[in-house]
């Protein structure tokens, strides 16, 4: 889509050509001050708040005192990495133009850190969201011939990030720009991105217009603790590397993905899990090179043109692969490792599918690959005119976190407009709230939300609730409800046929969606939210002291669908002992993040389910298996990591067929590094 305005009352947007800032975008001044500025004070905004809260737990006497999940103290130590109340939510917006640049774009607080166990190490890098009109509009440019980004460097037009690592960066996102790294600056990368749980670049092109497209890297992913990454759209002409991942945890996740012209290599993989699906590359160099030692990458439905026949299209040094539906032109093979590895005519155009340590199988199949479940697309929702919007607000909610905004939000979404949004805010809702038909999209504008004591306590119900059926699809995006909103209900009640898209969507304490009509189609992108509980809730048998005002149900699924047909993109479920249910379904899941000891995935009454590239993370040694498949078909690509010795899953998989259990066991799977494994290829098919 292009385009994409806002209504003027929006308080949630930085338009960065109006006062206070007043950036010019006709590509005459150099915008570098200003655009930094605008960020360093969104981020003042963030850390003035968090020093209220580490002052407030300071004061508080007890040594294991609580003030939310996470914000808490240890015996004494702080730990403080989000602040008690956000900062209005905002978003950098970019109106159509040309915006010159003389250096990275990105904050400069020194000590912009959170405090873990009162140390200060892991960077506050959260909430850092640049908006574009449209993807052909707006020209972010680097000025020609830079002394800084000669030839050696790997500097960026754009980072997320300027430490080494973090583990809070939610809900960064990039979308409908264009980067220019000009000519003449070989050292030149045109995006560094990072984020932690959800975060997402969508409708980006990234150039180099030197003649001989000479730039270090386009898209670049380098800083640990990597834990969510959607890119979608992303186009890279030039550059030495078109993108590269290197971090040796956790994963990302990329989707159309056109490269063009690079000089070493299309896609660099290296340490990271990593999901890819309908990479076009044409280039004369290999257009992905697999090269990380405990690396997991997955590859589908890619074309690989313009090879050179004495190049390989996918160079595979190390760590594990699973590929599908691979062409290719121009090259002598498509796969190739070690310089000996698979030359054969089979693989020179086309790859049905491969992968390098599997399969696994628990029963016998007629047919020992994938189930290659249908990919499909989220179904276009029209971005409306900003006069077919309308705000809560203007129906009454204050969204101070205090007032019962709850009938001021049905009343907007009853008032007949077809796009309904939130300006910046916590808003308290203390009842189920239904989304009728005539609403088309809700944008939380990454407001927040808290849920009342009534709200709290109703089981088997969403604060919010989709009602009647519609030939229309509902798009929910934008969300970052945090540390207020929880309790035993969902964030989401599917109760009719209609198509639902849930994107960007961060719930941190509550389950995130369950259907009670069957039979609907769901799409779901860059959506995570954990159960509730304090980090480590597996290994204690009694709550903490003051953790009985936190309600909330580790057994509840975070994402429960029963007989829909589901289409996940960089999901990531966490802390529940039943992160993802399938109840008879189709689900098809394309990169995810599961933590703590609970079963990542669980498929029964016939259901089918695929995974593509997940990472199920810091299991606890208990007897929980990763994925259980009951009477059902499922089949798994992805890895275990663990951060310490014993956070593993000892059964990786637990299949019961025709009342039969098999298992599959830690010691089946292929070791990464101390007790994390990969599951490589499990298939198991219901007969």
């Amino acid at each position: 889509m292009e385009n994409y305005r806002f209504p003027k009352e929006c308080t949630s947007i930085i338009d960065v050509t109006k006062p206070p800032y007043n950036v010019d975008n006709t590509g005459a001044e150099d915008c570098t001050k200003k655009l930094r500025q605008i960020i360093d004070d969104i981020f003042s905004a963030y850390e003035v708040e968090l020093f209220k809260t580490k002052a407030k737990l300071e004061a508080m006497d007890d040594p294991n005192a609580l003030i939310s999940f996470e914000i808490r103290k240890v015996d004494g130590r702080l730990n403080v990495i989000f602040p008690e109340n956000l900062p209005p939510s905002k978003i950098i917006y970019f109106p159509n133009g040309t915006y010159l640049v003389s250096d990275t774009i990105s904050y400069f607080k020194e000590e912009f850190r959170n405090f873990l166990s009162s140390l200060r190490y892991l960077e506050m890098n959260c909430c850092l969201r640049f908006m574009g009109e449209s993807k052909d509009g707006v020209i972010i440019k680097l000025k020609d011939n830079l002394p800084a980004f000669e030839y050696g460097n790997d500097r960026p037009v754009i980072s997320f990030i300027q430490g080494e690592s973090s583990n809070i960066a939610m809900t960064n996102m990039l979308e409908n720009l264009t980067i220019s790294v000009g000519k003449g600056n070989p050292g030149a990368t045109g995006v560094r991105y990072f984020a932690n749980n959800t975060g997402a670049v969508r409708n980006v092109r990234i150039i180099s217009e030197d003649p001989e497209y000479r730039g270090n890297t386009g898209f670049s992913v380098i800083n640990e603790k990597i834990s969510a990454c959607y890119v979608k759209n992303l186009e890279v002409i030039g550059f030495n590397y078109g993108i590269k991942v290197t971090p040796m945890v956790l994963h990302t996740t990329f989707e159309h993905i056109t490269l063009k012209h690079q000089k070493r290599v299309g896609f660099y993989a290296g340490n990271t899990v990593i999901a890819i699906r309908d990479l076009k590359s044409e280039n004369e160099v290999p257009a992905l090179k697999i090269d990380g030692k405990i690396g997991i990458v997955a590859l589908i439905d890619a074309e690989l043109k313009g090879g050179n026949p004495l190049e390989t299209a996918i160079r595979y040094n190390y760590g594990q692969c699973f590929l599908r539906n691979i062409k290719a032109e121009g090259y002598e093979y498509i796969l190739r490792k070690d310089m000996n590895f698979m030359r054969d005519e089979s693989v020179k155009d086309y790859l049905d599918e491969y992968c390098s340590h599997g399969p696994k199988m628990l029963f016998e199949q007629d047919i020992p690959k994938s189930l290659n479940l249908p990919a499909v697309d989220a179904p276009e929702v029209p971005w409306d005119s900003p006069e077919d919007w309308v705000s809560v607000n203007s129906f009454g909610a204050k969204g101070d976190g205090i007032t019962d905004d709850t009938e001021a939000i049905r009343a907007a979404m009853n008032c007949g407009k077809p796009v309904v949004y939130f300006n910046s805010g916590r808003y308290l809702i203390n009842d189920v709230i239904e989304i009728p038909t005539h609403v088309r999209r809700v944008n939380f504008m990454y407001g927040d939300l808290a849920s009342g004591e009534k709200l709290c306590k109703m089981r088997d119900t969403g604060a919010f609730k989709v009602v009647g059926d519609s030939d229309k699809p509902l798009i929910i995006e934008d969300l970052f409800a945090f540390e207020k909103f929880f309790g035993f209900m969902t964030f989401l009640e599917h109760a009719s046929k209609r198509t639902v898209i849930l994107s960007d969507v961060h719930v941190q304490t509550a389950s995130i969606y369950f259907n009670t009509v069957t039979g609907g189609k769901v799409f779901m992108e860059n959506t995570g939210g954990t159960i509730g509980g304090i980090p480590g809730a597996g290994n204690r048998t009694e709550p903490l002291p003051g953790e009985e005002k936190f309600p909330y149900d580790r057994t509840r699924p975070i994402f429960y669908f029963k007989n829909q047909q589901v289409y996940c993109r960089q999901i990531n479920p966490e802390r529940g002992l039943h992160e993802v249910i399938n109840d008879g379904g189709l689900l098809w899941v394309m990169g995810c993040k599961t933590e703590e000891e609970g079963t990542a995935y669980e498929t029964l009454n016939g259901g089918s389910t695929e995974v593509i590239g997940g990472i199920f993370t810091i299991g606890l040694g208990k007897e929980h298996p990763a994925i259980i498949n009951n009477e059902s078909s499922v089949s798994i690509f992805a890895g275990t990591s663990g951060m310490n010795i014993n956070q593993t899953w000892p059964i990786a998989v637990r299949e019961i067929q025709n009342g039969e259990v098999r298992e599959l066991k830690r010691a089946d799977c292929p070791p990464i590094f101390m007790e994390s494994y990969t599951i490589p290829l499990y298939i198991g098919r219901k007969k």
